[in-house]
């Protein structure tokens, strides 16, 4: 199953604007992968290729993401899908995935409420992957 990426065309969410949906990426890549620069995100970037990333760290993106968001839902809590984790391959993937999860939300309100990200949330976290930190020789 491909990813949808209608914000190509249509930008159909209101809480955020392509801008500010792209900043919450760029900072929850940089939170990870904290050898990347922030001018260094693109959408067109392959994690693999471009930044030396593994499963590890898209996952811990993933959740991140989840983090950042969960709040957004007056109903129940936000999840990001992992079924298509093996398929993200470019920064516009992880972008798709959480677009597609805000529309899905903004969708079932009743009433609009503005979704924010949380990104004290983001900075509280403590880096995925390293729990237990090498000691320096």
């Amino acid at each position: 199953m491909a990813f949808l990426k209608r914000w190509k065309q249509n930008w159909e969410l209101k809480s955020l604007t392509f801008e500010e949906l792209f900043g919450v990426i760029v900072e929850v890549i940089t939170k990870q992968l904290d050898e990347i620069a922030r001018s260094e995100v693109t959408l067109e970037s392959d994690f693999v290729l471009d930044y030396d990333a593994d499963s590890v760290d898209i996952v811990a993106m993933l959740l991140y993401l989840e983090e950042m968001f969960k709040n957004a839902s007056q109903t129940t809590r936000t999840v990001v899908p992992t079924d298509k984790l093996g398929q993200i391959k470019l920064v516009e993937d992880l972008f798709d995935i959480i677009y597609e999860v805000l529309i899905g939300i903004e969708g079932k309100m009743e009433e609009f409420v503005k979704i924010q990200p949380d990104f004290e949330a983001l900075e509280k976290r403590q880096k995925i992957g390293e729990l237990y930190p090498t000691p320096k020789e």
